[in-house]
């Protein structure tokens, strides 16, 4: 199974933040390890990785970095 082309279409549209290191990694993964991902299971990872819960982890994370 190859990776879906969709999923290579919507990495390269994410820019700042999170979805940067996010796609950085992902591509990386992708890349490097020869992995395959099919688009439903990587519907359901973004839906995860840019919920509310890691949004207020990361705003957590820069008010404690910039103290």
């Amino acid at each position: 199974m190859e990776t879906d082309n969709r999923i290579i279409a919507i990495l390269a549209c994410f820019r700042g933040g999170i979805a940067d290191i996010y796609t950085q990694k992902k591509l990386d993964g992708l890349n490097k390890e020869l992995r395959t991902q099919d688009w439903e299971e990587f519907v359901k990872e973004i839906k995860i990785m840019f919920s509310d819960k890691i949004k207020v982890a990361d705003v957590k994370w820069r008010i404690e970095s910039f103290k």
